[in-house]
């Protein structure tokens, strides 16, 4: 399926209709960043995760080196409802939270230590930090998940299509 069937810009939003997995990224690397931005839930679910959670996440650090694959090696901030800010260590990347080493494997999640999801139908403020090998997820201004010591410090940011409707707006990058 064309990318531009799945990513399409709408009255200022990005809207990821989620019909198959994949994703956009940006064409720069960044080593040290601060990216916010608000999403909200679209209603379309499409299989195979018709019956499932809403899914979808921001993956920072995906280096021009990994294979290009569906999901590039990286470390993911989850955006899946009731699961918002938890870590996904993807393809091999590793991260200390709360002074435990989650060692590189396949794939990892590390769960988020706070829930500050609004509900569905709401617009929520994400942001994503990378800075010097430590990475910051705040859900709606509070602190929900972090880690240090990562393993993977540079590479592109992702938004993903994961079977969900989903609708980002306000997206701001800012390089530390």
């Amino acid at each position: 399926m064309p990318a531009d069937s799945v990513f399409t810009a709408e009255d200022g939003m990005l809207h990821v209709s989620g019909r198959t997995f994949g994703y956009v990224c940006t064409n720069q690397s960044y080593k040290n960043f601060h990216l916010i931005l608000e999403f909200k839930w679209g209603v379309a679910k499409h299989p195979p995760r018709q019956n499932a959670k809403r899914d979808s996440g921001v993956l920072y650090y995906f280096s021009s080196s990994s294979p290009d694959k569906v999901w590039p090696r990286s470390i993911e901030c989850q955006v899946q409802e009731g699961d918002c800010g938890d870590f996904w260590l993807v393809d091999s990347t590793s991260l200390t939270v709360n002074g435990k080493l989650y060692p590189p494997t396949k794939n990892q999640q590390v769960v988020k230590f706070s829930d500050q999801e609004k509900p569905y139908g709401e617009w929520n403020t994400l942001e994503v930090i990378g800075n010097n090998g430590k990475c910051t997820h705040i859900l709606n201004g509070k602190l929900v998940n972090e880690g240090t010591d990562a393993n993977v410090r540079e590479g592109k940011i992702v938004l993903q299509s994961e079977g969900s409707e989903i609708y980002y707006r306000n997206i701001r990058l800012a390089v530390l």
